[in-house]
């Protein structure tokens, strides 16, 4: 495996976990990122951070700064657009069983994993224009018209991946639109342990917290909302809670000061296809995840650990089937937590007010382990 030139595209949360593992094992390899150095890793979101993903960095050595960096979630609470609490799902299921489940910012995490790639050569705002399959490897052209051979390719670039049409064809990939989206912000005050979401009929807000402060998401149709303008949206959302002192007021006001929040609009992406040759598709760039499972980044990071695992029993003359094997050992378990993040999409982005208030009724009788089967499955090992 020491022989192996490896290449990974984009150092995001996919590449540099892999790229973290990659030097345990005695390689450096290339890392490409095409924000250029002065912007990257300068805004970010925030993410919760299942076992899945914290487990990996253990095997980084990396568990006391992603503790010191975040918080143990301990509670999800799902209340109506009026402030009503509808169901409080306690999550000592998860952190008993598996293994803390944790709220960080994505930039705190980026920081935590780039301590990883100490010796990894990183060059930033750039980006895949050619690959090249070869007999003795790929030859790789880069924005700047320089190239380099090397044995393997890993494209861990997002959910917008550029490099993933150069390897697939449109219909080995398909996105999946849920119609949502909506603004993201923060709440700058002392975190709370709970996540805490507002589903209303064509309104969402989500409250997130972090070490620190306390992410906002406000959506709803992207259509509508867009049309409606943030102010105007705010106002609307904020008539329907009374208490104007509640925490969903101060989150609703916190959009005030934002002259230009970012916009995140809701689509997931899977990739039938995860390499061909030599080049793997890893993370996003392979199955990307609506946020509302909170798993995109957990599974990154477990899809991370197991390329690594693989590779560290392939030699140059078997790379296609190590690859070949990572894809059967991991692509059935990303699309399950996937499905889970599809399902709770249908009941959290609701526009009729009927089905609204049947779904607000009903959801008392739904577990948590029943509504996210599947990725208790995947957290399982099943």
């Amino acid at each position: 495996m020491q022989d192996l030139d490896i290449l990974i595209v984009g150092a995001g949360v996919a590449g540099l976990t892999c790229g973290g593992l990659l030097e345990r094992e005695g390689l450096n390899p290339v890392i490409i990122e095409k924000e250029k150095k002065e912007t990257y890793n300068s805004s970010g979101y925030m993410l919760g951070l299942l076992p899945l993903g914290g487990r990996v960095l253990n095997a980084l050595d990396a568990r006391d700064a992603y503790f010191e960096d975040s918080i143990q979630m301990t509670n999800y609470e799902i209340h109506d657009q009026h402030g009503k609490l509808v169901k409080d799902y306690p999550l000592d299921f998860i952190n008993k069983q598996f293994g803390s489940y944790r709220g960080i910012t994505r930039t705190s995490l980026i920081d935590i994993l780039l301590e990883q790639n100490r010796q990894a050569d990183i060059r930033y705002g750039t980006i895949v224009t050619r690959l090249n399959q070869q007999p003795d490897g790929i030859e790789v052209t880069f924005s700047d018209d320089s190239s380099s051979r090397f044995d393997i390719v890993i494209v861990a670039d997002g959910i917008h991946s550029e490099t993933r049409s150069k390897i697939l064809t449109k219909d080995e990939f398909a996105y999946k639109d849920t119609g949502w989206g909506g603004w993201v912000t923060w709440l700058n005050m002392d975190p709370i342990s709970a996540y805490k979401e507002y589903w209303g009929a064509g309104t969402f807000l989500g409250l997130y917290p972090v070490e620190d402060n306390i992410g906002v998401f406000l959506g709803g149709l992207v259509k509508e909302i867009k049309e409606k303008g943030l102010n105007a949206f705010v106002s609307d959302v904020k008539d329907q809670i009374s208490d104007e002192f509640s925490l969903p007021h101060q989150a609703l006001d916190s959009y005030r000061a934002e002259e230009d929040p970012f916009f995140w609009e809701f689509h997931d992406c899977r990739s039938s296809v995860w390499h061909k040759d030599n080049v793997i598709l890893l993370g996003d760039a392979a199955t990307g995840f609506l946020p509302t499972a909170g798993v995109g980044a957990s599974m990154a990071m477990d899809s991370a650990a197991a390329l690594v695992d693989e590779l560290t029993r392939v030699d140059k003359n078997h790379i296609n089937y190590g690859l070949k094997l990572f894809a059967e050992r991991q692509k059935e378990r990303v699309e399950k937590a996937q499905k889970d993040s599809r399902e709770l999409g249908k009941m959290m982005f609701v526009d009729s007010a009927l089905i609204s208030a049947i779904r607000n009724k009903f959801l008392p009788f739904y577990s948590l382990q029943r509504m996210l089967s599947d990725l208790s499955d995947v957290m399982e090992g099943a």
